[in-house]
């Protein structure tokens, strides 16, 4: 038994751009940056590849920066180049891309904005902001 899926998590690093193969098929490609569990903050970056519908989808909908869900397989594409050199690169081939965040959360310049904060030593270490403590007063 063959097993070959994909499910990453992760922003895309430039617009993608919708472009068709000669007989026609839409085509995608974009790159995807995912940050690395643990705390060195460094991310990895995917390369992506989307056909047909799903090329369609992204080209539409989708902007640099935007938190998506890429759902697909591993392909290891293989060539030699002008030189002579084996080369090869592998790549997501997306079978589903979906949007993981709201319109709003995506277009706020400042992931603190949207809780209107301006400045990031605006919040103390002891505020919670989804979650207010008992003693405050509710509005009604």
């Amino acid at each position: 038994m063959n097993y070959n899926k994909v499910i990453l998590v992760g922003r895309i690093t430039h617009d993608p751009e919708l472009k068709a193969t000669t007989s026609g098929t839409e085509i995608v490609n974009f790159q995807l940056a995912v940050n690395r569990y643990g705390k060195d903050n460094k991310a990895d970056f995917f390369r992506v590849v989307c056909f047909g519908k799903t090329a369609e989808f992204v080209s539409t909908y989708v902007i640099k920066g935007r938190l998506l869900l890429v759902e697909g397989s591993l392909r290891n594409n293989a060539w030699q180049d002008n030189t002579g050199q084996k080369r090869n690169s592998i790549e997501i081939t997306a079978s589903r891309v979906e949007l993981m965040e709201k319109r709003t959360e995506a277009t706020a310049k400042d992931p603190h904005e949207k809780f209107g904060v301006e400045n990031v030593s605006d919040i103390n270490a002891d505020d919670d902001i989804d979650n207010p403590s008992e003693s405050d007063e509710i509005p009604f």
